[in-house]
C-alpha cells in the first residue's frame, strides 16, 4: 500500500474547508435524514427517529521500524426507527441514495408491523427534546497526513527502543490514528440537529524478555484535540516500563491485605458502581440495590458527577441519541445515590424522565472529600503501608445482582509504602455491596479511561486468592 497515496487530502476534504477527513457537511446529513423522516411519516408511521452519520482518517501502525498496516478509511450509514400503533421497526442502510432511503424506510414499517405492541416505546416527549440546549466543541480536526502520522507512529517505537535496561524490550505494535466524524439526528417532531467530531490516538504495545520469561506492556493516549496528546516518548517509555516491570514477577501466597487499585484500571470499579443505576438494571432488578434513589451506595465521602457538556470530553454530547439533552448532576453525592440512568423507555416503565442517557454515561468523575493535592500514587502507597498495588485486571468480573466479585489481577507487592516486588499469578475476591463503602481513600493522580475520570482507589481488606 502506497503511503503517499494516503497523504493526500480527500476530494472535497481540503484544509481549507474546515472538514477534515470528511467529505459531506452537517447540512448535507440534515438534508438526508430529514428525508428519512418524511418518507417514514408519509407511509404511515406513528413516529419515527433517525440518525445519519459519516466518519473518516487515517490509521497507521509499524513494527520493526515499517509500516505494517496503513488505512485511510471512511464509511456512511443511516438508521431509521419507526414507531406504529406501539410497535418498533429498525432497519439501516449504508447508502443516502433516495432509493435506498425509501427502501429501508419500507424495511423499518414493515418490521414494525410483525411486532408486538410495548406502551412504552415510543419517541421522548417532546418538551424534553434538546431544542435549543448549547452545542458543545468536539471538533479539532488534525489534518494529518499519513507522512505525519506514521512519523508518530515510528517516534513512539523508537521511544521504546531507546529505554536503557539490561533486559530487552520489542514493539509488537505502535500506532497512530487521527478519525473525524459527522452525525444528523432527526425525529418526527420537527427536531433536527447535527454535529461533529474528533479523535486521535496513539498506542504501543510491548514485550519485555529476560532469558525464556516475557512478559507484555502498552500504553496509550486517546484525546479529541492534537495539542492535548501525551509526547510520542511518553507513550513509548510507559509501554516499555510497563512490560520491563513485570520481568521477574512471582506468585502470592493466600491471604488477606489492603489493595491499592491503580489509577489506571481503578475506572472498572467505577463502572461496576454506575452499573447498579442503569435503567434496564433498576427495572429487571439485575441489581443488588434495586430502587437506588436515595439509598447508600458508597462510603460518605465519595461522590460521582455528571458532565455531558464538558468542551472536547471523549463522552460529551449536547443531546443523547433519542434527542434528549442530558444535565450536569451528582449521580452519587456523600455515598448516597442522587441519579440514574434512563433513556425514554426505561424511564417510563420506571415512572421517571428520561436521563438523556441513551447511548451511554457522559464523563463520570469520583472524588472524595477526603483527597488532598498531595495524595499522589506515591502518597497512596504510604497510606496502604503494606499490601497489594494492583496495576492490571486479567479476566473475572462481577455479578451485578449479588455483588460478587473475582478477578485475576497483577501487580506489585509494597511493604511500608515501598514497592518490593512484581507479583502475578492470583486473584482477588469480595462483594461489591461491601467494596463500594470500605473505599478509604481516592487518590489525585487522576486518570481518565473514556468516559470515567478517578484516582487510584485504596481499599482496606481484600480476599487474595494465591497459589
Amino acid at each position: 500500500m502506497s503511503i503517499g497515496s494516503l497523504s493526500r487530502p480527500a476530494e472535497g476534504g481540503s484544509h481549507e474547508a474546515g472538514d477534515g477527513y470528511l467529505l459531506r457537511s452537517e447540512a448535507d446529513l440534515a438534508k438526508a435524514v430529514t428525508y428519512a423522516i418524511e418518507q417514514s411519516v408519509a407511509l404511515g408511521a406513528g413516529g419515527a427517529i433517525a440518525r445519519v452519520s459519516e466518519g473518516g482518517g487515517i490509521s497507521i501502525t509499524v513494527a520493526n521500524g515499517e509500516v505494517e498496516n496503513a488505512v485511510r478509511d471512511g464509511n456512511q450509514s443511516l438508521q431509521i426507527t419507526v414507531f406504529l400503533e406501539g410497535r418498533t421497526g429498525m432497519a439501516s442502510t449504508e447508502s443516502l441514495s433516495r432509493d435506498a432511503v425509501d427502501r429501508v424506510v419500507e424495511q423499518a414499517i414493515s418490521m414494525a408491523r410483525q411486532l408486538e405492541p410495548d406502551e412504552e416505546a415510543g419517541l421522548a416527549d417532546r418538551e424534553a427534546l434538546a431544542w435549543d440546549s448549547p452545542s458543545v466543541p468536539l471538533f479539532a480536526p488534525s489534518f494529518h497526513t499519513a507522512v505525519e502520522l506514521t512519523n508518530a507512529a515510528m517516534a513512539i517505537e523508537a521511544a521504546v527502543m531507546a529505554t536503557s535496561t539490561a533486559d530487552t524490550v520489542r514493539v509488537s505494535e505502535a500506532g497512530a490514528a487521527s478519525q473525524d466524524a459527522r452525525f444528523a439526528l432527526a425525529t418526527s417532531q420537527g427536531f433536527c440537529r447535527a454535529g461533529s467530531s474528533s479523535m486521535q490516538h496513539r498506542w504501543c504495545q510491548t514485550i519485555a524478555q529476560r532469558g525464556d520469561e516475557m512478559k507484555q506492556g502498552n500504553w496509550s493516549s486517546g484525546v479529541r484535540r492534537i495539542e492535548e496528546l501525551e509526547s510520542a516518548e511518553q507513550i513509548g517509555r510507559l509501554a516499555a516500563e510497563r512490560a520491563l516491570d513485570m520481568l521477574g514477577a512471582e506468585g502470592l501466597t493466600t491471604r488477606r491485605a489492603p489493595v491499592l487499585i491503580d489509577s489506571t484500571v481503578a475506572s472498572s470499579l467505577v463502572r461496576d458502581m454506575c452499573g447498579q443505576l442503569s435503567g434496564g438494571a433498576q427495572f429487571q432488578r439485575m441489581t443488588f440495590l434495586p430502587d437506588a434513589m436515595g439509598q447508600v451506595l458508597a462510603a460518605s465521602h465519595l461522590s460521582v458527577t455528571e458532565d455531558p457538556f464538558e468542551p472536547f470530553g471523549l463522552a460529551s454530547a449536547a443531546f443523547d441519541s433519542e434527542g434528549v439533552a442530558g444535565a450536569c448532576r451528582d449521580i452519587i453525592r456523600d455515598g448516597v445515590v442522587k441519579g440514574l440512568f434512563l433513556d425514554t423507555r426505561m424511564g417510563r416503565k420506571l415512572g421517571r424522565a428520561s436521563t438523556g442517557n441513551a447511548g451511554g454515561m457522559r464523563n463520570l468523575t469520583l472524588v472524595s472529600n477526603l483527597t488532598s493535592s498531595t495524595d499522589d500514587l506515591a502518597a497512596m502507597l504510604r497510606k496502604m503501608g503494606t499490601g497489594l498495588w494492583l496495576t492490571r485486571f486479567m479476566g473475572g468480573g462481577s455479578d451485578p445482582a449479588t455483588g460478587v466479585y473475582s478477578s485475576a489481577a497483577a501487580g506489585f507487592w509494597v511493604e511500608n509504602g515501598q514497592v518490593m516486588q512484581a507479583v502475578q499469578g492470583f486473584t482477588v475476591a469480595g462483594n461489591l455491596q461491601e467494596m463500594f463503602k470500605a473505599i478509604v481513600a481516592v487518590g489525585a493522580d487522576i486518570y481518565r479511561d473514556g468516559a470515567i475520570r478517578t484516582g487510584s482507589i485504596l481499599l482496606p481488606d481484600m480476599q487474595i486468592a494465591g497459589r
